[in-house]
């Protein structure tokens, strides 16, 4: 692989050039507005690296075959629009697209012979999550409810171009709800999905125009899964709470619990600390090939339709 770099921010800098680094994958090239970005990348490289500042212009001279793409979310189609006219794999940060019409570009795009985008979703890759899986499986309890917690205590929470609805394409149902989302398709296997019922709020008032706090109640294969986002929480959490018929099934990225219903712990299991992004780019560029591309765009395209289902029933006004 002749891998490039677009866009090296901090998810860049902190998880995805450290991914990369420890699977051995080498870096040709970095491209970044910011000199200080570029400088963050090249020390974590421990290598000289060619940068650039227009994408462009890495791509006509470094011909990479993968790209590493990272943006503000309202960047992604003039980028792709220009990318799909060379032989690429495209690693780009979550969402897939903005919104649904854009994400049937998108999907265009990636359909193409020489021309993929696969959309990074690492949460899946959570070990903890993996086990809770298992668990639940091998337990052979019929799940009747789920619960899935994401908050994040921000301290500029919605800033810069995630404060307008026209750049960020939506607040943190759009931004945090794509992964929650994602590891509801993968603990049902990619069933379908429905929207019971969706509120998303804006706490805030002026600051910004998209929504920091969401309550979301999916169903899929006859579960309730009851979704709590919010990036204006006073505590981080991270976790998913699965309740049986006999048993309690809890994980956060720590460890996974499991009580009976007399609140008696039966099982409790450490996890594996690998970083889901390693897990990641191990899984979709050395072991699932062209498949893990296909089953990507096929589940970023789901993600999509069931976001855009949520924001429209829950009547969020843009411009309050």
């Amino acid at each position: 692989m002749k891998v490039a770099v677009i866009g090296c921010g901090n998810i860049v800098l902190k998880e995805h050039i450290p991914a990369m680094v420890s699977l051995g994958i080498k870096v040709h090239a970095l491209c970044d507005i910011s000199s200080v970005n570029i400088d963050s990348a090249q020390k974590i490289l421990n290598y000289e690296v060619p940068a650039y500042n227009c994408y462009k212009a890495l791509i006509e001279k470094v011909r990479p075959d993968t790209l590493v793409i990272a943006l503000p979310h309202n960047m992604y189609h003039e980028v792709l629009e220009y990318c799909s006219d060379y032989p690429l794999k495209i690693i780009k940060e979550k969402p897939f697209a903005l919104t649904l019409t854009q994400a049937k570009i998108f999907s265009d795009y990636s359909r193409g012979k020489n021309f993929k985008i696969f959309t990074v979703c690492q949460k899946r890759y959570t070990p903890a999550y993996e086990l809770l899986k298992n668990e639940i499986h091998e337990s052979g309890e019929k799940i009747s409810q789920l619960t899935i917690r994401y908050t994040i205590p921000s301290k500029n929470p919605n800033a810069n171009w995630r404060s307008q609805f026209s750049t960020s394409g939506g607040g943190v149902w759009l931004d945090m709800g794509y992964h929650v989302v994602d590891i509801v398709n993968y603990l049902f296997d990619g069933k379908d999905v429905a929207i019971n019922h969706a509120r998303l709020i804006n706490s805030s008032g002026d600051n910004y125009n998209v929504d920091d706090i969401a309550f979301v109640e999916l169903e899929c294969d006859g579960v309730i899964i009851f979704a709590y986002i919010s990036c204006v929480e006073i505590e981080k959490h991270e976790d998913i709470t699965a309740y049986g018929k006999n048993k309690i099934f809890h994980c956060d990225k720590k460890c996974v619990t499991i009580k009976n219903k007399n609140q008696v712990v039966v099982k409790s299991l450490e996890v594996d600390h690998t970083s889901p992004f390693v897990r990641m780019y191990q899984d979709f560029l050395f072991n699932s090939g062209e498949a893990g591309f296909e089953r990507n765009l096929s589940s970023s395209m789901s993600l999509m339709r069931i976001l855009e289902k949520a924001f429209k029933n829950s009547n969020f006004n843009v411009a309050a």
